[in-house]
């Protein structure tokens, strides 16, 4: 739900302003009395984000997110501030058209989600957009269970191409491993012989693709509480959308 992002990013940004139904000295019960009044009423609640989302625009909140304009209409991902560490690559992916954003059950988009695990089929998509790979060319995928898919014309692309998603099951969480994979090959790269520098990769099924991402300044591993190196990369680990964003623009800058 964005109705404490909207809420908290409104109060932070324009702790002066009155409202009727916020009280800022008791935000905590403010917020508790809020849920209670609004419980089970689904139009109340739409009405309140509503007002909410209208006064944190007029009071200039969004300012400080990721603002772009689509349709000629002002979207804003209230969940990627412009001080976060991943703004730069998501603003870029927005930029080109590779990513949209999350939907709620209306269509309307609440923001990126950049914190969520990245499924197989999206990690296909940004990989084969980002590479520039004309998806409506690829056909109809051999895989009965992408068909009707909403991903067909990626999982198509990517067994045209031999990404490597193989039988792999479809709509699962891409591991860390994949989406390098996916781009370099998206790319028409296939990784020279390598041996990657991270402890847990050095007989990995992509540790050629590991070793080149990282030659190339597309991952880095791993890091200390310090910032220095900790000599791990997490293949089969998933990968969040922040993460993908980044080996996606650079992969863009580098390859």
């Amino acid at each position: 739900m964005r109705t404490l992002t909207l809420l908290v990013a409104f109060l932070l940004l324009a702790p002066q302003a009155s409202y009727a139904f916020i009280d800022v000295g008791t935000f905590t019960e403010s917020l508790d009395l809020m849920e209670q009044e609004l419980s089970g009423d689904e139009t109340g609640l739409n009405s309140l984000l509503e007002d909410l989302e209208s006064a944190a625009e007029e009071s200039g909140a969004s300012d400080n997110y990721l603002t772009f304009k689509r349709s000629g209409e002002d979207i804003t991902f209230w969940d990627v501030e412009k001080s976060a560490w991943f703004y730069s690559s998501i603003l870029s992916l927005v930029e080109l058209g590779i990513v949209s954003g999350k939907e709620d059950n209306s269509g309307k988009i609440i923001g990126y989600d950049p914190g969520g695990n990245v499924s197989r089929p999206a990690a296909l998509k940004m990989s084969l957009l980002s590479a520039g790979v004309d998806t409506d060319a690829c056909g109809t995928p051999e895989r009965k269970d992408a068909r009707e898919h909403w991903a067909a014309s990626f999982v198509a692309c990517s067994e045209k191409m031999d990404l490597g998603l193989g039988g792999r099951t479809l709509n699962a969480s891409a591991t860390r491993a994949e989406v390098l994979h996916y781009t370099l090959k998206a790319f028409e790269i296939e990784a020279p012989e390598g041996n990657p520098p991270f402890s847990d990769s050095t007989s990995h099924e992509y540790k050629n693709d590991i070793a080149y991402g990282y030659a190339l300044g597309i991952i880095s591993g791993d890091k200390k509480s310090d910032g220095t190196p900790k000599g791990t990369f997490r293949p089969n680990d998933s990968v969040n959308r922040a993460e993908v964003a980044k080996i996606v623009k650079l992969a863009i800058e580098k390859l």
